[in-house]
């Protein structure tokens, strides 16, 4: 929460804005985000991003941001609806133009999402991880402002570092609550990984490149760092979940491996490639502790 606060300053710093009293909410708006990394550097509060829509626009994100309260209710948002946002379809259009570089999608695999299904398989998760998860459920809350439905074949689930409190979900992708689930803790992880490098950095050479088993194509070492600390939260919650309800549906196991087994190829990678700062190498340290106690627990 405090990393959260200093964030929350240096935004509204960025957009020449004060913070908006006692009340202001634990997690950001993305929209104020998206404002903030277009932001000329060196706003004023007199004219914070230039034109008079811009300042009406921010403004209105200031008022709606304080009216949520402190813990405001997530957003559903869909993606191509007339109610999408101009951060919003932007954020949309790079993911996608990745999602068709990556894997050569179709345009046809492309359209308007179905959110009924999607949503009440989040909601679900989001019910599951505050019963047995509960630290995990109360930093996706501080974390998380807006979940944004995308239909795009084969995309999963999405967060940019320009919109960063919001998650893009990939409807066909959630077939299940344990789907929604794993997307959650994935989506937060690079949230909070985010947030702690804004303030600390973990790797000198995070532009070199390094392949590992998330992505096709190689990738720089900070993504794999990226991917390492999703998987470890992915591993962990369904361990958790399988460990806490008997109920717990079979698929879940299934995942917590495969999640497991990407997470030891992951640092596999890493080690001989990964320049580590000291609180890195801590950092580092702490993972790979992390990924021998699943691998323990799994085997025991």
């Amino acid at each position: 929460m405090s990393l959260i606060r200093s964030y929350q300053r240096a935004i509204f710093k960025r957009l020449g804005l004060g913070l908006p009293g006692e009340q202001t909410p634990s997690c950001l708006h993305p929209g104020l985000v998206w404002e903030a990394t277009r932001a000329p550097t060196g706003s004023s509060a007199a004219h914070p991003a230039g034109t008079v829509a811009d300042r009406e626009r921010i403004a209105g994100l200031v008022r709606g941001q304080a009216a949520g309260g402190l813990m405001p209710a997530l957003e559903h948002v869909e993606a191509g609806s007339q109610s999408c946002p101009d951060w919003c379809l932007r954020g949309i259009e790079e993911l996608l133009t990745d999602v068709q570089r990556l894997t050569g999608a179709d345009e046809a695999e492309f359209g308007a999402p179905d959110m009924k299904e999607a949503t009440g398989h989040l909601e679900a998760a989001r019910d599951t991880l505050r019963r047995v998860w509960p630290e995990a459920a109360l930093e996706t809350d501080l974390l998380i402002r807006v979940i944004v439905y995308v239909r795009a074949g084969p995309f999963r689930s999405g967060t940019l570092r320009q919109t960063f409190g919001a998650v893009y979900l990939g409807t066909e992708s959630v077939e299940s609550t344990a789907a929604a689930f794993e997307a959650l803790l994935h989506e937060t992880g690079h949230h909070a990984l985010y947030l702690r490098n804004s303030f600390e950095t973990f790797v000198t050479n995070g532009d070199a490149l390094v392949t590992h088993s998330l992505r096709p194509e190689p990738r720089p070492v900070a993504g794999a760092v990226h991917a390492a600390h999703v998987l470890a939260r992915m591993t962990y919650g369904l361990a958790r979940w399988a460990a806490v309800e008997e109920t717990a549906p079979p698929e879940i196991f299934e995942r917590r491996d495969n999640a497991l087994q990407r997470l030891q190829r992951t640092i596999a990678a890493l080690k001989p490639v990964a320049e580590w700062t000291d609180r890195g190498r801590l950092y580092f340290e702490d993972l790979l502790k992390w990924e021998q106690e699943l691998t323990d627990a799994r085997d025991g």
